[in-house]
């Protein structure tokens, strides 16, 4: 077994990598595939349509195809073209003519305020100045010739004012002035007719308080790690797809960076501009504290591997080091620099955080100590996953970023958005979430813009991309294709995803794989080393390796559709 063990180390060794420009045609497979199953979803949805569509081509895109990856993009694209012919676009629903308000699907519409019939004109909805020439008439004749013992009591004339930060709702009596006689009329039961506004779930339904295209874009992240930490092990996985021995771009390296990223987007309500003025010991110890599980999985993997000859790769991480302890110890160094937020973005102290560290790796022994083979202590067995912290640090920080812009999207409406402190109809959420997500498009395609010029830069500089250190170049990468990815997903969900589709835009099966990621990730983690110890891996054949890595995959998703009704947090 020690001779595979350094076999297989000599393997996965020495890996120089391939260009920017194929990492970015394999990955552009999970966007043709977004595309093919929003107009397959038209036709046909289910769990295994999903996974069809949506997961056996990013399977198919680092592994038989990854040589070929233009060829599998182009006839997604030809089956999407044939399906987007085959099926046009549904159009809503014209409406009446003359219905001033959207009809309302809320619980709280309120019954008619006489048993009269209804006017055509309106539908069942009054106007407000309907609403208070009746209460003012009800009032006056409740005041002068109502009997005491009336079962009705009349209705108090209210008229709605905007919410505010201390009461859901509040009225101004129209009907009684303090010069005026009469005594006030009593509280009635009945409700006064309020606009329209759906309710929460259905809402929901409609994407206009969730991000369909962000859940898309992480668990599609999730699928390619996935499908990549088994993968690597086959022959069948381009070795130039592997992670990098010192320097050069590969699809496993920016999918590390990507996961740290996407972990920052998620972050950025939990370390809120508000967050910055907690007490900094106390934020840092919770920190810690939530990071313990995540830890305690890195503790349990490095007993693992220690404990079973299974190969190991030092110079990824180092020899007591994993990807756990940097996905754990991330937030807590974001927490640890919350004092900064009250005067930096969190876009600029990233940016310091990279570039202080790349003036350390250029015009100091860092870089050079980093790429010898010495090892002294602790510390210098440990050296590739400490000298890297900074690099993804800053990296989890230009998330933070990122999701502040991607995450207001969902934001309730501001005042001058909601009409004048009237309740939106569905109509009106819609059309002002379709503006929220094209503004946030282009911002993530400026964004973009910015990364790649800056990543071209630092390649005239003569500063190349190093997953080993996480660099500059390497966070300035992760930043480009990530703000590109979500562009992406964004510009597809609005141009095939309208208001009035039938289908969900995001896949029931990847919503479930994103609702529990962290548990997904730690299952696959355990089936590739299942799988690792049972067979030689390294010996397989494409036939084997592919049904192998399918099944793997296949189970993967069906664990992940089998606990999608709970949320499970480690």
């Amino acid at each position: 077994m020690s001779s595979y063990k350094e076999a297989k180390e000599a393997f996965v060794a020495d890996n120089p990598g391939s260009s920017v420009f194929h990492v970015s045609a394999v990955s552009a497979a999970a966007f043709t595939a977004y595309a093919l199953y929003a107009l397959a979803a038209r036709r046909y949805r289910s769990p295994t349509m999903d996974w069809v569509t949506m997961v056996l081509p990013t399977l198919l895109a680092v592994t038989t195809f990854a040589d070929r990856v233009l060829l599998l993009n182009g006839a997604m694209a030809a089956a999407a073209v044939l399906l987007w012919l085959g099926a046009p676009v549904p159009q809503p629903p014209p409406k009446p003519k003359g219905q001033w308000l959207d009809e309302s699907d809320s619980d709280e519409d309120a019954e008619p305020l006489s048993p009269g019939p209804r006017s055509p004109l309106v539908s069942g909805v009054k106007l407000p100045s309907q609403v208070v020439a009746e209460s003012l008439a009800q009032a006056r004749a409740s005041a002068s010739g109502s009997s005491p013992t009336s079962l009705q009591p009349p209705i108090e004339p209210r008229r709605r004012r905007s919410p505010s930060p201390t009461s859901p709702v509040h009225t101004i009596d129209i009907a009684s002035a303090p010069a005026s006689p009469k005594p006030a009329a009593p509280r009635t039961d009945r409700a006064v007719p309020k606009l329209a506004v759906p309710r929460p779930s259905e809402r929901t339904a409609r994407g206009d308080t969730l991000l369909p295209f962000l859940s898309v874009y992480r668990a599609h992240m999730m699928l390619m790690t996935v499908h990549a930490i088994l993968a690597v092990d086959f022959p069948v996985f381009p070795r130039v797809l592997g992670k990098c021995e010192n320097f050069g771009t590969s699809l496993m390296d920016i999918g590390v960076g990507s996961f740290v990223f996407s972990l920052g987007i998620v972050s950025s309500r939990t370390f809120s501009p508000r967050s910055g003025r907690r007490r900094w010991i106390p934020a840092l110890v919770g920190a810690l504290r939530r990071a313990a599980p995540v830890l305690a999985l890195g503790f349990i993997r490095l007993l693992m591997v220690k404990g079973s000859e299974y190969p190991e790769h030092l110079t990824e991480y180092g020899v007591h080091w994993n990807f756990f302890f940097t996905l754990g110890l991330v937030p807590a160094l974001a927490t640890a620099l919350l004092p900064l937020r009250r005067f930096l973005r969190w876009t600029t102290i990233g940016l310091l955080l990279t570039a202080v560290q790349q003036l350390v790796l250029s015009n100091t022994g860092l870089q050079t100590f980093l790429l010898s083979a010495a090892r002294p202590g602790l510390l210098g067995e440990n050296k590739e996953g400490i000298a890297s912290m900074p690099g993804y640090g800053a990296i989890f920080l230009l998330g933070l970023s990122a999701g502040d812009k991607v995450l207001r999207v969902s934001a309730p409406p501001k005042a001058d958005e909601d009409g004048g402190g009237r309740r939106l109809s569905s109509q009106q959420l819609s059309e002002r979430a379709t503006r929220r997500k094209t503004q946030l498009a282009f911002e993530l395609v400026s964004y973009a813009t910015i990364s790649w010029a800056a990543l071209a830069l630092s390649y005239a500089l003569g500063i190349e991309v190093s997953r080993r250190f996480a660099n500059l170049p390497y966070v300035v990468w992760t930043v480009a294709y990530n703000t590109t990815a979500l562009a992406l997903y964004l510009a597809i969900e609005l141009w095939l995803f309208p208001p009035a589709s039938v289908a969900p835009p995001c896949p029931p099966l990847l919503d479930a794989i994103n609702r529990n990621g962290l548990v997904v990730f730690l299952v696959a983690n355990l089936l590739t080393g299942l799988i690792n110890v049972s067979m030689q891996t390294m010996y397989a054949g494409t036939f084997v390796s592919m049904t192998i890595l399918t099944a793997y995959s296949a189970g993967v998703s069906a664990f992940a559709w089998a606990i999608r009704g709970h949320r499970i947090k480690l």
